[in-house]
């Protein structure tokens, strides 16, 4: 096999960020299962490795956003490390390195990553992977974590999984056909879904096969939507293989890595569960079992699970003292009359007077969990509840408290450096912020509405909003009207976040 290993590696991956990988969002879910956090405080200098770190984007927001981290990119496509250390030199970032490495080569001579590390995470590669490499990138987690260090790793699951299928291994067989084209792989999901349309019968008069799979129909319609560089790699790659949790948790266990909690907030509270499958779930004993049969429950189709090498379950004071250090903040709440949140488990309705209650507490500055408790007489697992649901609608954010100073400026420098490339045409559409030790989307339409506001506060800012997408060739998805008042709506904010100047 050569040095692709089966992984389509012929272009590169997009430019993501996923808060779930940020060391407080980490913390905070451990935390839910009486796990506490790898480092003693939130300040603490710390040490944070990612396998598979794609172009880096995301792993030089954190950077930016903590300055008290060392952190470590691994990847073995060379198109992406020099994507990665070129906008890491951009952004002036110093506690940042990335390597080309490949995880069977890695693995074999490890003391590059050995030990030490407080958190080592894995965004969607596991499962897109042969399994001598998975091997390899959970050995490498092993080996890269100290005693107490979290390993958060992100796959497809099943039974989620099961209706895509057909369309992977009829892409990756299309793939083969068209591997001596420069476009063969892109082209190969577009032909291996027209094929698979067309097996399908009309929905009147449903095939055989829309009969046994009734979800691969609504798939097959939303790729039209989804970027192309995201559909080959999800599809062309000859490990791909969605795994049970079952599987998953037993491949881990075999490391020494136990499972704590998904970064998934409101999947760990089994309880808010629809009423028709939550006793069953509930009732089982064997906590593996347990997700296992909720996964089945909800159709299931990603986890992000979080592993820890070494537990340490806390005492139920020690649990109070750990969450009455964590402080909160405002994100983006705007109003709304009910709260209605969508999870995994469908639409969970919350109290409207608790959770508004929390967000006016939160409007006048940051609080810490024990003020909210003393300030709404909640108990301590159901202000965990609330927070979670308002923390997964990006309602809430975890506060960084005085860990703020010193990442203030760095992040600062990076929202600009990062406008300007991204004005001038890169996909970077997130920005760091310090205040939350995280990131936050930021879009091309939004980078442009910014600038045109702050050259002339008193302009009308669509002109400058059209011109700038014509001039990079770049379609605005919603009337610019709309755009610009949800812009608008958005905009205070960012400012109270401390991404955008008053």
């Amino acid at each position: 096999m050569d040095w692709q290993h089966g992984y389509h590696a012929e272009s590169t991956y997009t430019c993501g960020f996923y808060r779930e990988l940020a060391p407080a969002w980490l913390d905070f879910a451990a935390l839910l299962k009486g796990q506490p956090s790898p480092r003693w405080t939130g300040s603490e200098s710390f040490r944070y490795l990612e396998l598979g770190s794609g172009m880096g984007l995301g792993l030089c927001l954190l950077a930016a956003a903590h300055p008290e981290g060392e952190f470590t990119g691994v990847d073995f496509q060379p198109d992406h490390i020099l994507h990665s250390r070129r906008l890491s030199q951009a952004l002036q970032l110093t506690n940042i390195r990335f390597l080309e490495a490949d995880f069977l080569q890695l693995a074999a001579a490890p003391a590059e990553l050995e030990g030490n590390h407080h958190y080592v995470v894995a965004h969607g590669i596991a499962t897109w992977i042969a399994a001598p490499i998975r091997k390899a990138l959970l050995e490498l987690a092993a080996i890269a974590l100290r005693p107490g260090g979290l390993f958060y790793c992100s796959y497809n699951t099943l039974p989620g999984w099961l209706a895509a299928f057909p369309l992977q291994q009829l892409a990756w067989i299309e793939s083969q056909r068209r591997s001596s084209t420069p476009t063969g792989a892109a082209e190969a999901v577009r032909q291996a879904s027209s094929t698979l349309q067309s097996l399908l019968g009309s929905p009147e008069h449903p095939s055989a096969l829309a009969q046994g799979l009734p979800g691969l129909r609504d798939r097959i319609a939303a790729l039209a939507t989804m970027d192309t560089a995201y559909l080959v790699q999800e599809y062309i790659n000859e490990g791909w293989q969605p795994l049970a949790a079952h599987t998953f948790h037993s491949l881990v266990a075999g490391h020494k890595l136990r499972f704590v909690a998904s970064a998934t907030l409101p999947d760990n509270f089994h309880p808010l569960l629809p009423d028709n499958i939550r006793e069953t779930v509930i009732n089982e004993p064997d906590p593996l079992i347990r997700e296992s049969l909720q996964d089945l429950a909800i159709n299931q189709s990603f986890r992000r699970d979080i592993f820890c090498r070494g537990s340490y379950a806390l005492s139920s004071t020690e649990l109070a003292d750990h969450f009455k250090g964590l402080r909160f903040r405002r994100q983006e709440a705007p109003d709304q009359e009910t709260y209605v949140f969508s999870s995994n488990f469908g639409q969970i309705t919350a109290s409207q007077e608790l959770c508004a209650g929390i967000e006016t507490s939160l409007a006048e500055g940051p609080l810490g969990f024990a003020e909210l408790l003393e300030r709404h007489g909640l108990t301590l697992p159901r202000l965990a509840q609330l927070l979670s649901l308002l923390l997964h609608a990006g309602r809430v954010g975890l506060d960084r408290g005085q860990s703020l100073q010193a990442a203030s400026q760095r992040c600062a420098h990076a929202h600009t450096v990062l406008g300007e490339l991204q004005l001038a045409g890169r996909p970077y559409g997130f920005r760091p912020v310090a205040s939350l030790g995280s990131a936050v989307s930021f879009s091309l339409p939004e980078a442009l509405l910014e600038q045109a506001l702050h050259s002339n506060p008193d302009a009308d800012p669509l002109p400058a909003l059209t011109a700038g997408l014509a001039a990079l060739e770049r379609n605005l998805l919603g009337d610019p009207a709309e755009v610009l008042a949800t812009y608008r709506r958005r905009r205070p904010d960012l400012v109270a976040l401390g991404l955008l100047p008053g």
